[in-house]
C-alpha cells in the first residue's frame, strides 16, 4: 500500500496540486487585506489610525502596533488587528484609561525584520506610550534588540522562542503569544500518552519552529525516533516532495510548525495523498479559523487526526462572556475589514497584548517608557479565561492557560470550523520552562542568561 502511495505521489509532483494551490488563495484570509498605504476610513484602519484632532489632543493615549499589510503573510492580518480593536473598544467603552481614550497607531513591517527598527522609531515619533509587536517570531529578535537599545516597552504577540527569551532577552520586551518551548512540552506529553515512538518534523524557517522541534525531542529522550526534518519558507505552498519522503519513513506522527497558507497547503496535500491515514499531526493553531476555514469548507480537514495547543477556546459557551466576546470580535471584523472573521488565536494574542498594555497604563506612575515598563512588570488582571494574568518576572512571558485539544467537527452544527475536544488544560507553570531549565540551556549553548527580574528598578 505504501509503495503504491509513494508511486502516486511521485507522479503527482509533476502536475499542479489543486487542493494545495487553492489553499493559498482560498484560506481564511481577507479578500483584501488592509493596505499599508490606505487612508483612514470606517472599514480599514490606516497605517496611522488616530485622526489629526485626536493626535493633537491631550485626551487620547496612543499605542503603537507593528502590523503586516504588504507581505505574503498579510492574508491573515485582519484577524490580528480585529483582536487589537476589540481590546480598545472594551477599554474605551469602560471609560478609557483615567478618562482618556485609547487609539491605535499602525506601522507596516511587511514581515521583514529589516523594517522593525525604522517602523518602531516612527511610532515613538507619533507619541505612542508602548508598542504591540512585532507580529512574527522572525521579527521578534530585532524587536527585542530595538526595545533594549531604545529602552522602550514592546509587547509581542508572536510565538516566542529562545532567540528572544535568552539570546536577546530585554527588560523592555514582553510576550503574550504562544511559547515554543511550552508547545514542545505539551506535544511531547501527548505523544508519550498516545504511545507514539517516531516523528517527522515539518515547519517553517522561524526560530519558534526549530524550538518546537528541538525541545520536543529533548523532552522525549533518545529512545524516541527522529525520522527527519523539513523546513520551508513561510510562503511555501508545495509539499508533495516532502510528503513523498515522509510516507516512505512511516512516522507515527508529524510534528508541525506551520500556519496560515503553509498549514492549509500541507493539510490539503497530506489529505489528498493519504498522509493522515498513516500519521497524526501535532502542532498549534489547530482550531484557528485562519488555518481551518478553507479546509473545513472544502471537506478536507482531517478531523480527529490533528492535535495541538489553543489559547482561545471560542467554542466553550459555558465560559461566561465567551459567546459575547466571539460575537463582538466577528462584528468588528465585518465593520472594519468587511470580512467574515471567525475566532482565531492570532486575534486573541493581539487582544490580550493590548489589554496587558492598557491594564499596565492604569497603574503606571506616568506614561514615560520607564514607568510603563515597570507597570508591565507588575501588572495583574483578570479575563473571562483566568485570573491574575501577568508576566513572569525572569523572562516576561505571560502566564496563559493552554488548552491541548483534538480538532473535531462540531456535533451541534454551531461552528463550520473545527472545535477542540479538550484533552488537557495546562497552567503556565506546568509547561513553560523553569528558570533553571533556561539557565542550563543558555550554558549549553554558550549564551549569557539574563534574569530580567534582577534588571527591574
Amino acid at each position: 500500500m505504501k509503495k503504491l502511495l509513494s508511486m502516486v505521489l511521485v507522479a503527482a509532483m509533476s502536475v499542479s496540486l489543486l487542493a494545495g494551490c487553492g489553499g493559498s488563495e482560498n484560506g481564511a484570509a481577507p479578500s483584501q487585506a488592509p493596505s499599508s498605504e490606505s487612508k483612514p476610513s470606517e472599514s480599514k484602519p490606516a497605517e496611522s489610525e488616530a485622526p489629526k484632532a485626536a493626535t493633537e489632543s491631550s485626551d487620547v493615549i496612543k499605542i503603537g502596533v507593528l502590523t503586516d499589510r504588504s507581505s505574503a503573510a498579510a492574508a491573515t492580518v485582519a484577524w490580528g488587528e480585529a483582536g487589537a480593536q476589540l481590546a480598545v473598544k472594551e477599554i474605551n467603552d469602560a471609560g478609557g484609561i483615567n478618562g482618556k481614550e485609547v487609539v491605535l497607531v499602525y506601522r507596516d513591517t511587511a514581515s521583514d525584520s529589516a523594517n522593525v527598527s525604522q517602523k518602531s522609531t516612527e511610532l515613538v515619533g507619533e507619541g505612542v506610550v508602548a508598542i504591540l509587536g512585532p507580529k512574527s517570531d522572525g521579527e521578534a529578535p530585532t524587536g527585542a534588540q530595538w526595545a533594549e537599545t531604545n529602552k522602550f516597552p514592546m509587547v509581542t504577540p508572536c510565538t516566542m522562542n529562545t532567540r528572544v527569551t535568552i539570546e536577546n532577552a530585554s527588560r523592555y520586551m514582553f510576550s503574550v503569544g504562544f511559547n515554543a518551548w511550552a508547545i514542545a512540552n505539551m506535544n511531547a506529553k501527548y505523544a508519550a500518552e498516545q504511545g507514539y515512538t517516531s516523528a517527522y518534523f515539518i515547519g517553517n524557517d522561524g526560530g519558534a519552529s526549530g524550538d518546537s522541534r528541538d525541545f520536543f525531542y529533548k523532552a522525549l529522550g533518545q529512545d524516541f525516533q527522529n525520522l527527519g526534518s523539513s523546513q520551508v519558507a513561510s510562503s511555501a505552498t508545495e509539499f508533495s516532495t516532502i510528503i513523498s519522503s515522509v510516507v516512505g519513513k512511516d512516522p507515527d506522527v508529524i510534528i508541525g510548525a506551520v500556519a496560515g497558507p503553509n498549514f492549509v497547503s500541507l493539510i490539503n496535500q497530506g489529505q489528498q495523498f493519504g498522509l493522515w491515514d498513516i500519521a497524526d499531526y501535532l502542532g498549534w493553531y489547530t482550531c484557528d479559523s485562519t488555518n481551518t476555514t478553507a479546509l473545513a469548507e472544502a471537506g478536507n480537514y482531517p478531523y480527529g487526526k490533528v492535535h495541538g495547543v489553543d489559547l482561545w477556546p471560542f467554542w466553550m459557551s459555558e465560559i461566561e462572556g465567551n459567546d459575547a466576546m466571539v460575537k463582538e470580535y466577528s462584528e468588528i471584523g465585518q465593520a472594519m475589514y468587511n470580512q467574515d472573521i471567525m475566532p482565531s488565536d492570532l486575534g486573541y494574542t493581539w487582544y490580550i497584548g493590548i489589554m496587558a498594555i492598557c491594564e499596565a497604563l492604569k497603574i503606571a506612575d506616568d506614561y514615560s517608557p520607564e514607568s510603563v515598563t515597570t507597570a508591565l512588570e507588575n501588572v495583574k488582571f483578570d479575563t473571562i479565561y483566568g485570573e491574575d494574568l501577568g508576566f513572569r518576572e525572569f523572562d516576561h512571558v505571560m502566564n496563559h492557560s493552554y488548552y491541548y485539544v483534538t480538532a473535531v467537527e462540531d456535533p451541534t452544527g454551531t461552528w463550520s470550523i473545527p472545535i477542540g475536544d479538550v484533552h488537557a488544560v495546562y497552567k503556565a507553570e506546568e509547561v513553560l520552562p523553569t528558570k533553571e531549565e533556561m539557565q542550563a540551556y543558555a550554558k549549553d549553548m554558550g549564551i549569557e542568561f539574563k534574569d530580567l527580574s534582577e534588571l527591574s528598578k
